[in-house]
């Protein structure tokens, strides 16, 4: 027969927990504790009886009116579930030392130990770290939201297996959701940061990064691409990262945050005078937003020179050397391409492609080999989220929100172009370990408010924790969800493996987010299939 024993003093706790118990399984044998001390009587019985000492452990639940349970060698402690005050962090030790003592005398098997599970309220004084704390199968927060507890019940009485839920609906869908990893700045100045890694990261690489250093007003994760990469040692790689798409509110709490470090450092940007000119096209009919870029060049560069074009039809017109009234004669070969955001079109990079093609065109015209497409900055007066900006990455070097921090740009420009300046630049940054987390897009396959099966290229072993964020557009209010691996099967279709994870902790904020992202996730689905 299955017991679970339940230490729990909260008359409603224990109620709602036999409840969602018996609707899983009316076969289930409950027994209950008030406190620790009868729980370690149990286990004082237990070393001599073993699994026999189940049947006489605890006490019953009033509407338990089942008969006599007579003890038997062959009875099994399928799950413990405590408050966190008799069975929580502090009492790790025991709670290992008790389940190795549960396997050793045979009330459990080694494949499938007896389950934990912990009931606790949100405090600041709980620690959500146990997680990785393996031994524990999850958190259950009170009050309780009764499907949920169902559910994560169901998963810690069927095991390492895959559950079929009569509780809540699995969502079949394929979407990407971030998976966090730990890791650590080395340095960090308002352009960049660097890393060390274990691994060697590609040039041109674009990561999501979170950290409380970028968080603003409406932001606290950032985009950034790998500029440079050293291997350092065996396994030791310097890698050097450059922002895209930096909100200036971040901007400028990085700048702030840097210089009130008594320690911070300053690094000489000054660039020595060239007759060589940075030859820049700029496509923008914002006439505020063209007078503001263009007076912060002249301003701060001594060799720039800029094409300034209000209509794409004019500049289609002089790449093509047509005769006209506003002729100008832009360079073959550019230095950088600027253009406002709006002006690509909806279909921006096949706008850019076309423009990009003209150039190569002209070029042949003028037999002039083309070796590299210059690099497109965009400047833009409107928010692009994120999805967005990733995915424009892969063809636009940077994106400049307004307003326009120029101090920003300026040295974004001086660190990427041979370009001279016009008075003295230097970059403040702080040389020490800051924490922050970079974000691996993941392909998930299913998901309920209860966990997610994700696909991915390695089996990932049982137990083992990650943090998911299922981003949406309001950042601050997107949580960091624990998930823990209870299952892993070989996907045989691609040779990758489905990984499943059981959402551990799970708050009401978190049951809502989830929600809400899966009505975002089933909106851009049926758009993407009517497209």
């Amino acid at each position: 027969m299955k017991f679970i024993l339940i230490l729990e003093d909260d008359e409603r706790t224990r109620q709602d927990l036999y409840e969602s118990l018996k609707s899983i399984d009316p076969q289930l044998h409950i027994r209950f504790f008030q406190d620790l001390a009868g729980f370690h009587e149990f286990l004082k019985t237990a070393v001599h009886e073993g699994a026999k000492s189940l049947a006489n452990a605890g006490s019953k639940h009033p509407l338990d009116l089942s008969d006599k349970t007579e003890p038997s060698i062959a009875d099994e402690l399928r799950l413990i579930i405590a408050k966190n005050e008799f069975l929580g962090v502090k009492n790790m030790g025991l709670i290992r030392r008790a389940r190795d003592f549960f396997i050793r005398k045979k009330m459990c098997s080694e494949q499938e130990p007896t389950a934990l599970i912990i009931t606790a309220f949100d405090s600041p004084n709980f620690d959500i770290k146990l997680a990785e704390e393996r031994i524990i199968n999850n958190v259950l927060y009170k009050p309780f939201d009764k499907l949920i507890v169902k559910e994560h019940l169901q998963y810690a009485l069927t095991g390492h297996h895959p559950v079929t839920s009569s509780t809540l609906t699995a969502t079949k869908l394929s979407a990407t959701i971030e998976m966090l990893k730990d890791i650590q700045f080395m340095s960090l100045s308002e352009i960049g940061f660097t890393s060390m890694n274990n691994h060697e990261i590609k040039i041109g690489a674009v990561t999501k990064y979170y950290s409380e250093s970028f968080t603003s007003d409406n932001k606290k994760s950032i985009l950034a691409v790998c500029v440079a990469c050293k291997e350092i040692s065996m396994k030791e790689f310097l890698c050097t990262f450059q922002f895209i798409a930096a909100d200036p509110g971040q901007i400028a709490k990085i700048r702030r945050d840097i210089l009130q470090n008594k320690n911070h450092f300053t690094h000489d940007l000054q660039t020595p005078k060239s007759a060589v000119k940075t030859r820049i096209i700029l496509l923008n009919d914002d006439d505020l937003l063209d007078i503001e870029f263009k007076t912060m060049l002249t301003q701060r560069f001594q060799n720039v020179e800029v094409f300034s074009y209000k209509s794409q039809g004019q500049l289609l017109s002089d790449l093509q050397e047509l005769d006209s009234k506003e002729r100008q004669n832009p360079p073959i070969f550019p230095d950088l391409f600027v253009v406002n955001y709006h002006m690509l079109d909806i279909e921006k990079e096949k706008t850019w492609e076309s423009l990009v093609q003209k150039m190569k065109d002209r070029a042949k015209k003028h037999s002039a080999e083309w070796t590299n497409t210059p690099p497109l900055v965009v400047l833009s007066r409107s928010k692009i989220a994120p999805p967005e900006v990733l995915d424009m990455s892969r063809w636009c070097k940077d994106i400049y929100f307004t307003p326009l921090d120029k101090s920003y740009i300026a040295k974004k420009l001086i660190t990427n172009f041979p370009i001279s300046t016009m008075e003295a630049t230097t970059l403040p940054y702080v040389k020490e370990a800051i924490d922050a987390k970079v974000a691996n897009p993941v392909q998930i396959v299913q998901i309920s408010e209860a966990g997610v099966v994700m696909k991915y290229h390695r089996a990932m072993s049982t137990g083992a924790f990650r943090e998911f964020i299922l981003w949406r557009v309001q950042e601050h209010d997107t949580p960091e969800i624990i998930g823990t691996v209870n299952y892993t099967e070989e996907n045989k279709t691609d040779h990758s493996f489905l990984n499943h994870f059981v959402f551990f902790g799970m708050k009401d904020a978190f049951l809502k987010h989830i929600r809400l992202w899966l009505v975002d996730a089933y909106i851009k689905t049926k758009e993407k299939d009517s497209a």
